[in-house]
């Protein structure tokens, strides 16, 4: 009989509940919850429990229906407390009138003695029982003898490990074992678990059905072999590499395990419609590099059964009044594993300014003024080489280019000599005219990106190195290499560090010119080298506190660069951070003095659906008597 009553009770407590929602209206008044007595986890989950839906009250609510809902808050008060340890919580409640006809439901709860572990036992049996991340979940179990029961922490932790475990190939792991032994008497607990890893799992057979491109095209996109071990992560990737290439409409992939098999596998069966298509895209933007800049792209793909792709994009930003029109064609060489035959050529117009700075903390003069237009034309083999079992991936690009650049510079007003701007010593042409050039090289780019918005951490390498000499048909001579690095390592919920470095080298001939402004003789230092390929420092992704690309020889760029950066984020809530930063660096053309520029400051990130919004406040250290920067950029620091 007591089982039934407890039922009759517990179901007249929900039918007032139910009649009192049934009953609401805009104009009841409100049945509200306050709990005293006990802090957060604990305050948390009590009140998700007594508080499962709003109520609003009515004028004809009893006394018994109140004394249901209290006893109904009561009752779940106490059960919310045991998955934290406590089973013998007091709970005291009362009702409170309010004004405007409100009702407060008081709760004041003594939570008691919790009960504490006094043993743990945990034994892991199967293939994967020596794994290292089985031996670190082991090593950082986190309910140990005499801790405070907390099940939602030992749910979480069984659950940890299964999912590792899947993710590398273990897809049977479970428990054969786990039990909580409660001795409530002495407020006492035993956890025992058995995990069985079960087999490791391997990629088995892909059936990629019918497509209308060649053989040997998509066939080689996999980052994996048969055979290797499975990998939930490079599936993820695999699905991407999938999307990315352009070339489905509709892409499925249907894991088939095979626990017959000894190793067991895991089969792959693909479905995807291909179909020829175009695709259009467009952005507006705004930053205090660039000011204002507009995007817009057309792309098609695949264009034949070979899968080839092209990609036409034009682009406008205020900086320089910079217009451009960018051309990628791209066309993978059959039966050659990532590889393919690609073309880039650019098209650009922008304005081109010439300043000086009579000494280092004085503000820049303008000397010339005028604009360059640009055609540069890039063509190579391109190989994509999977790392570390395909979780990083290099593109190494063997290349030859071609250049034709052509600048109109004509001094300002108020220069007293304007030839000395066409001609220095020795008869080398500065500025005017155009130069070709034709080199050949090799470029390398290293990516390792893993996670989204706060949780994105990995790094990525870039470099390359190319050469253009007068035999090969060029106007000058010249030899560049460059290499850089970009790190983000996630420390812990809350903190994340970042680093940058990168230095460049150009083996190429340096005009040095004294020039008379304003009664004052000022250096000039001009490299040969064309434009395309200078180098420019400073700015948001730079060294902030300087404006963009503000340090290099007379605003038009120099031979040689070097920077580097450190930066600490804090995180502060769900989606926001805060930074701390510094940054060195500058770009020079001369070596024995490269007068490194250093920057500090602060910032917020905001990482939103867009990407991260990076708001940054900089101080130029080697400034006198500067205000503080302002930087705003939107994308992740490692791309």
């Amino acid at each position: 009989m007591t089982s039934i009553y407890l039922f009759n009770v517990n179901f007249r407590r929900l039918m007032a509940t139910m009649l009192l929602v049934a009953s609401a209206n805009v104009g009841a008044a409100e049945l509200r919850y306050e709990v005293s007595g006990i802090s957060d986890p604990l305050l948390a989950n009590v009140l998700s429990h007594v508080k499962a839906f709003s109520i609003r009250l009515q004028s004809d609510v009893s006394q018994a229906d109140y004394d249901d809902i209290l006893a109904d808050a009561i009752s779940k008060a106490e059960i919310a407390l045991r998955p934290f340890g406590y089973y013998k919580s007091t709970v005291n409640g009362r009702i409170v009138p309010k004004d405007k006809g409100d009702i407060v439901v008081s709760l004041t709860i003594t939570a008691g003695p919790p009960v504490l572990v006094d043993e743990v036992t945990i034994d892991v049996v199967g293939e994967g029982s020596g794994q290292d991340r089985v031996t670190s979940w082991r090593k950082s179990w986190p309910l140990n003898a005499g801790d405070v029961l907390d099940q939602t922490v030992w749910e979480e932790r069984k659950q940890t490990i299964l999912t590792q475990l899947g993710g590398v190939g273990y897809l049977t792991a479970a428990y054969t074992e786990h039990r909580l032994e409660l001795d409530l008497e002495n407020n006492r607990a035993n956890l025992v678990l058995t995990l069985d890893t079960g087999k490791m799992y391997l990629f088995g057979d892909i059936d990629y059905g019918d497509h209308v491109l060649k053989p040997g095209i998509v066939e080689y996109l996999p980052r994996f072999q048969n055979g290797d071990p499975y990998s939930a992560s490079l599936m993820d990737k695999f699905r991407l590499d999938l999307w990315k290439t352009g070339y489905f409409t509709d892409v499925v992939v249907e894991e088939i395990p095979r626990a017959d098999q000894d190793p067991p596998v895991v089969d792959l069966k693909i479905r995807f419609q291909t179909l020829t298509r175009n695709t259009y895209q467009g952005s507006i933007g705004y930053g205090t590099d660039t000011s204002a800049r507009l995007q817009a792209q057309w792309s098609r793909h695949p264009m034949s059964r070979n899968g080839d792709r092209l990609d036409i994009g034009i682009g406008w930003q205020e900086f320089n009044d910079e217009y451009s029109l960018r051309g990628t064609y791209r066309l993978p060489r059959r039966n050659r594993a990532r590889e393919y035959w690609s073309s880039d050529l650019t098209l650009k117009h922008e304005g081109l300014d010439l300043d000086v700075r009579p000494s280092p903390n004085e503000d820049f003069i303008r000397i010339a003024s005028g604009t360059i237009d640009e055609s540069h034309l890039r063509v190579g083999r391109l190989k994509v080489r999977n790392f570390k079992s395909g979780e990083q991936q290099a593109f190494e690009t063997l290349f030859i280019q071609a250049l034709n650049s052509s600048d109109q510079l004509a001094p300002v007003t108020g220069i007293p000599d304007p030839q000395i701007l066409s001609s220095g010593s020795g008869g080398d042409r500065l500025f005017g005219g155009t130069d070709n050039a034709l080199s050949v090289g090799f470029d390398y780019d290293l990516v390792a990106i893993y996670g989204k918005a706060w949780e994105t951490e990995g790094h990525r390498e870039r470099a390359w190195i190319f050469a253009s000499s007068t035999s090969l048909g060029s106007d000058r001579n010249f030899v560049q290499a460059y290499i850089s690095t970009r790190r983000n390592y996630l420390k812990g919920d809350r903190w994340k560090f970042l680093v940058r470095a990168e230095a460049g080298y150009t083996d190429a001939k340096v005009s040095q010119l004294d020039i008379s402004v304003d009664g004052l003789t000022v250096p000039l230092s001009v490299t040969s080298l064309p434009n395309f390929y200078r180098f420019k420092s400073g700015g948001s992704n730079s060294v902030r506190g300087y404006g963009f690309e503000e340090l290099s020889n007379n605003h038009i760029g120099s031979n040689n660069i070097l920077s580097a950066s450190a930066e600490i984020e804090m995180k502060f809530l769900n989606n926001w951070s805060a930074a701390l930063f510094f940054d060195i660096g500058n770009a020079f053309n001369d070596w024995s003095n490269p007068e490194l520029k250093r920057g500090i400051g602060v910032g917020v990130r905001w990482y939103s659906i867009a990407g991260p919004i990076r708001v940054d406040i900089a101080q130029a250290l080697d400034l006198i008597d500067k205000p503080w920067r302002l930087h705003f950029t939107i994308g992740t620091s490692l791309l």
